[in-house]
């Protein structure tokens, strides 16, 4: 094999890896941009009275355009930004939290389609484990 052939056939090689560097690049970069159009916000609603509980509007901004989840019981977080991990196939999740329970209201990826869905939130105790589940879709508030 000549010289010439040599480098042709490394300089083809080098771009053929090049190609498929930049098109794993590209995947991931499809990938990310999905989480990053999620953007929680919670404004404070003072104590209920007769629940004496807080209570909290729940908002979250899906590609700049705010949508309103509606009013939980108790302080909310963000799932991603605590000492939490969100469930599989959740993309972002909040859980709004007080005395040892609440909701959790997540983005769920199910095949192609996002599901945003409210669950139970349980602390536990010594005898029983904490609990996250019973997810079922959001009904949109009136």
């Amino acid at each position: 094999m000549s010289r010439n052939t040599s480098i042709a056939i490394l300089l083809v090689l080098i771009v053929a890896a090049g190609g498929l560097w930049t098109y794993k690049d590209y995947q991931t970069k499809q990938q990310e941009p999905l989480k990053d159009q999620f953007a929680w916000s919670f404004i404070d609603r003072g104590v209920d009275v007769q629940l004496q509980m807080p209570q909290t509007l729940v908002k979250l901004a899906v590609a700049g355009v705010d949508v309103d989840l509606g009013t939980y019981s108790g302080t909310c977080f963000v799932v991603e930004e605590s000492q939490w991990e969100l469930l599989p196939n959740e993309l972002t999740g909040a859980i709004c939290y007080f005395a040892g329970g609440g909701t959790e209201i997540g983005v769920f990826k199910e095949g192609d389609t996002l599901v945003l869905k409210k669950g139970d939130v349980e602390e536990g105790d010594a005898e029983q484990p904490g609990f996250r589940g019973n997810f079922v879709p959001l009904e949109r508030q009136p």
